[in-house]
């Protein structure tokens, strides 16, 4: 992954998936510069505690406990729109 499409990915983890901003910088880091490769990132935001993104399949899930009709939702509209990005 390079930094753009880190960032490309984090901006959309941001707008519907409710990320928190200032931790963007990890989330490059860790997809593009760490020696280990990072295969989820645990971001939260709307979708709870559970909410993680997986760079292998370049979506995103949450627990399904914590699931429900409005974080479906966004999961829906996220991979979609992940989808769209060349990852």
């Amino acid at each position: 992954m390079t930094e753009q499409q880190a960032n490309d990915v984090y901006d959309l983890l941001v707008t519907i998936g409710g990320a928190y901003e200032p931790d963007r910088q990890s989330f490059v880091y860790a997809h593009v510069k760490d020696s280990y490769p990072c295969t989820e990132w645990r971001f939260s935001g709307y979708l709870g505690f559970g909410g993680k993104y997986r760079s292998g399949r370049n979506s995103v899930d949450c627990y399904r406990e914590d699931e429900t009709a409005k974080r479906l939702a966004i999961i829906e509209e996220l991979n979609s729109e992940l989808s769209e990005l060349n990852v």
